[in-house]
């Protein structure tokens, strides 16, 4: 099991100039990424909307861990290379694309499919990386890929995907789980009226039925302070 605690694997090395990384992990780096701009290409362009989220999502999460949490700059780095692949299982050819901008409220059924996500994608990173040396297999850098595409839709009460806890979890997964739901909540689905703005968007996480003991309460309030003072 990919641990949830990755504090301390994300400051072990640099993706800037680590020669592994470099020589095998940057060309499929490169063809994953180009994987999920170009999905959904002439149908929908959902790979757009996706790109655009992990974009931010990487550009938040490293300045909040950065600047608040006292992580590093190169553990921020790490960090903004790694979450890119965050939802890298979206692009999963399992899936039937408008699965992800649906006219309506998804049913049960299309919830539970797309909950599994977080698993196509280490499996998708898996396959990229089969032909490679075991000194890729085995770099931090793609464990903390996998352990930030399995674990940042995990609660602290336990709800979650994989029922893991708060004790079970580390600052950056717990970071990247009020992230990517902050960041989600501001893209405008198609069965929504309007899209939320920043405030509404904050306002959600910390009252909002969805996500009620989902997350660290002091990290939670000082994500909220530090987008209020960045903004």
């Amino acid at each position: 099991m990919i641990s949830a605690n990755i504090d301390q694997l994300i400051e072990s090395y640099d993706v800037q100039d680590d020669p592994v990384l470099q020589e095998y992990f940057r060309p499929i780096e490169d063809r994953l990424w180009q994987q999920i701009e170009n999905y959904g290409a002439g149908i929908n362009h959902y790979g757009d909307t996706l790109a655009k989220h992990l974009v931010r999502t990487s550009a938040i999460g490293r300045q909040f861990l950065t600047a608040e949490l006292g992580f590093s700059d190169h553990a921020g780095r790490n960090f903004y290379d790694a979450n890119l692949f965050q939802d890298l299982g979206k692009t999963h050819p399992s899936y039937d694309i408008n699965i992800w901008s649906l006219p309506h409220r998804p049913t049960e059924e299309e919830r539970l499919e797309k909950k599994k996500h977080p698993l196509h994608g280490t499996e998708m990173i898996d396959e990229a990386i089969k032909d490679c040396p075991q000194e890729l297999k085995d770099h931090p850098h793609i464990k903390v890929i996998k352990a930030i595409q399995l674990y940042h839709h995990e609660k602290i009460n336990g709800e979650g995907l994989n029922g893991l806890k708060g004790d079970d979890l580390g600052k950056v997964i717990k970071a990247i789980c009020i992230i990517d739901a902050f960041d989600g909540d501001m893209i405008h689905r198609p069965h929504q009226l309007e899209q939320r703005d920043q405030e509404a968007a904050l306002a959600r996480l910390k009252t909002g039925k969805k996500y009620e003991d989902a997350f660290d309460p002091s990290m939670l309030q000082r994500f909220i302070d530090f987008q209020l003072i960045d903004s």
